[in-house]
């Protein structure tokens, strides 16, 4: 059935609003041109008003059969004949029986699809709820955390929740890359984002021409070579015994400098004896061509390792002198104390090919320093590596920007993996909870049109429009119009309007004639159909706009009595009429047909009832609902007055005065002498004759003649004495009743 009307943009409703509170019977009271007609249209038609919508229950939208000027007109001006319903014709008695336990075993599918629905509508609530929970939790478990560290990564996120979430969750079913700690990328989005980037050189390595030259140098075997004179001459004997080649190497500079021009001959530097020619001859031939030509590759050897030591040494004043580099300065200490190793290994074999240089006989080793010299060069490369990253995220910064953002994303990720899982994993179970009800509602769906369709085909067998004629003749006969009938055309598809001689009599019906027939054929038509081939039982929403307007009162009361059979129907739930609206002008009628016996301590509240008011103020329509009729009649306003704490007295007396008068004097036959000898006790007569002289004074004189103003207590004390007049007259179930107050 209709659960909303949302109304705007249309007719006298220049405002928007709506109707959120409709229930299986709605009555609206209006007056003419108040807004019921157009309501009655957007009901019958909700598509051709584009600002206007109705929200049907479970989505399921419900035939409609709406009677107001339209219907009166298509039918009844609009063609020549009426066309006919078709109804279930008498007999058949099997067939029917058929259709009802069908009808059943629909409703009860029905009613499965209808829980199944409500289900289907709780899941999405659940599933809503645990993203909504999902996208509070990303929030606050990412978003308020990292906010500050990483404010240009959730550019676009701020204010919107639901992308965030989904943000991370592509992010986590793509997560491929490698997972980066989170002080890493907070240096590096530090570094993109709020350092301005400038490329740094590479430091230079101890290049592999010197790492050559420093491994031929170390392999030399000058070295380890003993340099010493030839063997075969007798002097050598001498000298190998005293093992002092060198010292004899350096007497011999000195031998050679000491010429005693006098003597002829050269002077020993340290016996100052004069030698022959002879020793000096020997001297030279020990020391020969060999031994000297070894002194040289020991010379040009001390020569290259003391270039290669200054060329390292510069180096190491260079590299130490780097600037602006922080890669460099991280390792700065690190590499000094690299450099002072190879130093001091530098140092000490310069020391030792010094000695070697005065001690040409003895065996040297030096240490060798490719290794620590690798060592260094190692960690400078390590330094040009991160300073190479640095080059290439200067060279490249959008797209580093772009890959540390992902990077980011996938640390985010990790961050909240386990709730993720929990989220999907739920979710996925609610969302195979969903597909499976929507599987079955589809189901139950099919087996409804199946049913549907096999109802159809049982009701063709026993359809015809006969019924209705007969049905609204005898309404017209019953009700004293028999001046025309209805009967059947030659192809027995239509309905004509007949005297008692059979000519036509459409033409010289009364309006109210008119109407009468009118309405009695839409009564049958929502209980029927046009077609054969349709659903008689096909759930409806029926609208009544105004269906007394021109009749009399015998044939409003008919009329108010058919529609409270309708309306009782549907609140027992039989037929196939589901909801109703009813919309009228006329307050006699409302009254009529809003009658309820069952009242709730006169109030007449159901909770399958709903009461409107539309009212035109300044050209634009309003509507105010009731849970209780609103529309009363003036004996019941009466009493409202009476109930009203704050009424003034001459209100409250008029109103206890006419309804002494109309209830005693009128429905009881009790005048006010008999009322006041109703009381047995002397002082209640007295109580009486002083409230009925109190409420004439106050409802028959003029206010200004008036010359006291009564007390509350006084007011309350004619009101105690009003309700014992009822009670003493044996009518106090009739005063508890329009008081309100429970038996």
């Amino acid at each position: 059935m209709i659960t909303k009307i949302k109304i705007e943009n249309v007719a006298t409703y220049k405002e928007a609003l709506e109707i959120d509170n409709i229930k299986k019977v709605n009555f609206f009271y209006g007056s003419n041109g108040s807004g019921k007609t157009i309501l009655s249209k957007l009901i019958a038609n909700s598509d051709s008003y584009s600002d206007c919508n109705i929200e049907w229950q479970n989505n399921t939208k419900l035939k409609r059969i709406v009677y107001n000027e339209d219907f009166v007109r298509s039918v009844f001006y609009q063609n020549e004949n009426f066309p006919g319903i078709f109804t279930m014709g008498e007999g058949a008695k099997d067939i029917e029986v058929q259709i009802d336990q069908k009808n059943q075993e629909r409703e009860k599918i029905q009613n499965e699809q209808t829980s199944l629905n409500n289900t289907l509508k709780q899941k999405k609530v659940e599933l809503n709820n645990k993203s909504d929970e999902f996208k509070e939790l990303c929030w606050r478990k990412v978003y308020q955390k990292y906010q500050d560290d990483f404010t240009e990564v959730f550019t676009g996120y701020r204010n919107n929740k639901k992308n965030f979430a989904e943000r991370l969750l592509n992010q986590y079913e793509s997560n491929e890359s490698v997972l980066r700690k989170n002080e890493y990328l907070l240096d590096l989005y530090n570094l993109l984002f709020k350092e301005e980037l400038k490329s740094i050189n590479l430091l230079n390595l101890i290049s592999d021409e010197v790492i050559k030259e420093l491994q031929k140098l170390e392999t030399n075997e000058i070295l380890k070579t003993e340099i010493i004179g030839k063997k075969d001459v007798d002097i050598a004997r001498m000298i190998e015994k005293l093992h002092n080649h060198d010292w004899v190497r350096q007497g011999k500079k000195y031998y050679e400098e000491n010429y005693d021009e006098e003597k002829g001959s050269y002077i020993c530097p340290f016996c100052q004896q004069a030698t022959t020619e002879d020793f000096k001859q020997k001297l030279e031939e020990y020391f020969d061509e060999t031994y000297e030509k070894q002194v040289k590759q020991l010379d040009e050897f001390i020569e290259k390792y003391n270039e290669l030591n200054n060329k390292l040494n510069k180096y190491f004043d260079d590299l130490l002198n780097t600037k602006d580099n922080k890669y460099f300065d991280a390792k700065k200490d690190e590499l000094k104390s690299q450099i002072e190793i190879i130093k001091e290994k530098l140092k000490n074999n310069i020391f030792l090919i010094n000695k070697k240089r005065d001690k040409p006989s003895e065996d040297i080793s030096i240490e060798f320093l490719t290794d620590v010299i690798g060592e260094l060069n190692n960690l400078i490369n390590s330094i040009n590596e991160e300073i190479k990253k640095y080059n290439e995220i200067v060279n490249n910064q959008q797209n580093e920007k772009n890959k540390l953002i992902s990077e980011i994303w996938k640390f985010f990720c990790n961050e909240i993996s386990m709730d993720i899982k929990s989220y999907l994993s739920g979710k996925n179970n609610i969302e195979k909870a969903i597909d499976d009800i929507k599987k079955q509602v589809e189901e139950k769906e099919t087996k409804i049109k199946c049913i549907t369709n096999e109802i159809s085909e049982l009701e063709k067998q026993i359809k015809s429009i006969k019924p209705t004629i007969d049905a609204i003749n005898k309404v017209l006969d019953k009700f004293g119009f028999r001046g025309f009938k209805l009967a059947p055309t030659e192809d027995e598809k239509h309905y004509k309007i007949i005297r008692e001689d059979e000519t036509s009599a459409k033409e010289t019906l009364s309006e109210g004639e008119r109407n009468f027939i009118v309405f009695l054929y839409f009564y049958h038509l929502i209980q029927g159909a046009l077609n054969p081939e349709e659903n008689i039982n096909e759930p409806k929403v029926v609208v009544f706009d105004d269906p007394v307007s021109s009749l009399d009162s015998d044939v409003l009361f008919i009329v108010a009595t058919l529609i409270k059979g309708i309306i009782k129907d549907i609140r027992e739930g039989k037929g196939n009429i589901k909801q109703v609206f009813l919309l009228t002008h006329n307050a006699y009628f409302h009254k009529e047909v809003t009658y309820s016996s069952s009242r709730d301590y006169g109030q007449n509240k159901r909770n399958d009832t709903m009461y409107f008011i539309i009212r035109k103020v300044n050209g634009i329509s309003k509507i105010e609902e009731y849970e209780t009729n609103p529309i009363k009649t003036t004996y019941q306003l009466l009493w409202d007055e009476i109930k009203n704490g704050r009424i003034d007295c001459v209100s409250l007396q008029n109103s206890m005065r006419r309804v002494i008068e109309f209830y005693f004097n009128t429905l009881a036959d009790l005048k006010e002498e008999e009322l006041i000898n109703k009381f047995n006790n002397e002082t209640d007569k007295k109580i009486c004759r002083s409230l009925i002289t109190w409420i004439n004074v106050g409802s028959h004189d003029a206010f200004f003649d008036i010359d006291y103003s009564p007390s509350p207590d006084e007011i309350s004390k004619y009101k105690d004495i009003f309700k014992k007049i009822f009670e003493e007259t044996g009518h106090i179930s009739h005063y508890n009743m329009m008081m309100g107050i429970p038996e």
